[in-house]
């Protein structure tokens, strides 16, 4: 990744997580339009699939990279699978793998947190939970992370 990742401070207090398996958030959930919207943005990404995931809670959809591209193994949770949005009643949080350099910009600004098998030494640094947007600003806020997900599995950048 060449330039930072760069976030704003995401408003208010952290929302309540679930500090076990299946790793959720509990509060703080977006709106429908909104979470209608990112799914809109992330399965319009250049190839990938929208899939039931292969590691998350049933009803995730994940983004899958299309098996003829060149992807990175290391930002891959499971198969080609990068990042899945997880449903009702954990509307719009999402897992997905980042460089280990943005992992601290993330947590920082307060946008999401390790995920549960970070926490516990049994998964690398880089796979992290993000909040549910709640509005247009976190939505772009929120877009432009999964940007840097899909350029960390792609190597090609996207725009937000």
């Amino acid at each position: 990744m060449s330039t930072p990742l760069t976030l704003p401070k995401r408003s208010g207090p952290l929302p309540e997580t679930q500090g076990q398996l299946p790793h959720s958030q509990l509060t703080q959930h977006g709106p429908d339009e909104i979470i209608d919207a990112l799914h809109a943005w992330c399965f319009a990404l250049p190839n990938v699939n929208k899939e039931d995931s292969g590691i998350s809670v049933p009803g995730s959809r994940a983004l899958v990279l299309h098996d003829g591209v060149s992807g990175n193994q290391a930002a891959f949770m499971i198969g080609r699978e990068f990042a899945h949005i997880h449903p009702k009643p954990d509307n719009g949080s999402m897992h997905l793998v980042l460089p280990v350099e943005d992992v601290a910009e993330v947590k920082r600004t307060g946008w999401g947190e390790d995920h549960y098998l970070v926490t516990q030494g049994q998964w690398p640094i880089g796979l992290v939970m993000i909040y549910s947007p709640r509005d247009e600003d976190e939505l772009d806020t929120a877009k432009k992370i999964v940007a840097r997900s899909y350029e960390f599995a792609t190597g090609q950048g996207v725009a937000v």
